[in-house]
């Protein structure tokens, strides 16, 4: 039996009625190109959340239980209103006030129960998660027929209007659309989006192929710094695009002009920020082509080349990442890593070949007796998208 199941029935003494399955998003590159409408590459990948549902005919009251992290909260359906203090709970509050809004009307109150490995990761992750799948569950359950484009618009409105979250509308739609064995490219200043195979899989001990590599330090020796960076970002690049000549657009700025520091209206921190968002898309852009090729290695390289400027120019990260990243360049086998968003602070996202992988074994122990963190790795191959299960037992 599903686990999330025997939670849900030792919690509300019933079966669920229906599970909703929520992958988490990978941005394997652009994961700052929002701030100039850049570009950026996401799939989905192996953590995940499961949602179950049930529905409490007797009261208009919404009663929730994460399982992972052992939390209740409870709310009425009468009264929907954010409290800073329900912390998650106030993105499924959200659900349904959105739906109210769209004139939905609920025929009674709901169990709910979440549990899996994203609700351990960042802010935007599990305000996204929690929201689609709850959205694609009462979607299902209530037979409102609401297509792709209506549960991403509300999703967004959930997380956006009434948790007040700076979510990532790319990682909804990425949610809604992603397809086995398939990445994500997309224009951030449309927000089309193309799906191109991911070629980067395991096939044999010659080819090349990706994994991710989690270096196990406490989440919050990166996660505040991450979430500021991410602010500090949006602020500096709305400064550049205020002052930027009639001529350019703020993605297709020069960094050769950034770099010269000829907009005298920036400080050096703010020119420095708007050169690593520029120069993230633009390596985005090559590893995109680089993928459609087939090109592990230059795609490896734009790995590199994002993580050399996140690390010297935007000045983001932490030690154990640096010892595992240098590591990775000193190891035949090893095409290129760098730090990737996926939710979970530290990860990082390598392409090798197996030769590579086996003979990095031997850092992974020495990383082990120096920090004392136990790292794991994961074959990387992108998974579908949000879905109903068909068999919840």
């Amino acid at each position: 039996m599903d686990k999330v199941v025997t939670c849900h029935i030792e919690n509300y003494n019933k079966e669920p009625e229906l599970i909703a399955e929520v992958p988490g998003v990978c941005t394997l590159m652009g994961a700052f190109s929002d701030f100039c409408k850049g570009y950026c590459i996401t799939g989905t990948g192996a953590l995940g959340l499961r949602i179950a549902l049930s529905e409490d005919k007797e009261s208009n009251m919404v009663h929730l239980f994460d399982a992972t992290r052992k939390d209740k909260k409870q709310f009425s359906l009468s009264n929907i209103k954010f409290r800073k203090e329900d912390k998650w709970a106030n993105y499924v509050k959200g659900v349904f006030y959105v739906l109210s809004g769209e004139g939905i009307v609920l025929p009674s109150g709901f169990n709910i129960t979440l549990k899996g490995a994203l609700l351990y990761c960042d802010s935007l992750t599990i305000s996204v998660s929690i929201t689609v799948g709850l959205m694609l569950a009462l979607n299902h359950y209530l037979s409102l027929n609401f297509d792709n484009n209506t549960i991403i618009r509300l999703s967004y409105q959930a997380c956006t209007r009434f948790s007040n979250v700076k979510v990532r509308l790319r990682d909804i739609i990425t949610l809604m659309n992603a397809d086995k064995g398939k990445v994500l490219f997309f224009d951030l200043q449309s927000m089309d989006y193309q799906m191109v195979e991911y070629p980067f899989s395991f096939v044999d001990e010659n080819n090349a192929y990706g994994i991710i590599l989690d270096p196990q330090v406490p989440p919050q020796i990166l996660r505040e710094e991450l979430e500021e960076k991410r602010e500090e970002a949006h602020d500096c690049c709305e400064k550049l695009e205020e002052h930027l000549p009639q001529e350019y657009r703020l993605r297709t700025y020069p960094v050769s002009e950034l770099k010269s520091h000829m907009i005298a209206e920036l400080t050096e921190h703010e020119r420095r920020t708007c050169e690593y968002v520029l120069s993230e898309s633009i390596y985005t852009q090559r590893g995109f082509q680089a993928l459609k090729d087939k090109d592990a290695a230059t795609f490896a390289k734009c790995l590199r080349d994002i993580y050399i400027s996140m690390r010297d120019v935007f000045e983001i990260t932490c030690p154990e990442v640096d010892w595992l990243i240098k590591r990775s360049g000193e190891t035949d086998g090893i095409y290129g890593a760098t730090l990737v968003s996926n939710g979970a602070s530290g990860s990082l996202y390598l392409i090798l070949e197996q030769s590579g992988e086996n003979a990095y074994k031997k850092h992974m122990e020495d990383y082990k007796r120096i920090f004392d963190f136990l790292p794991t790795t994961r074959v990387f191959y992108p998974g579908g998208g949000a879905r109903v299960l068909d068999n919840i037992i």
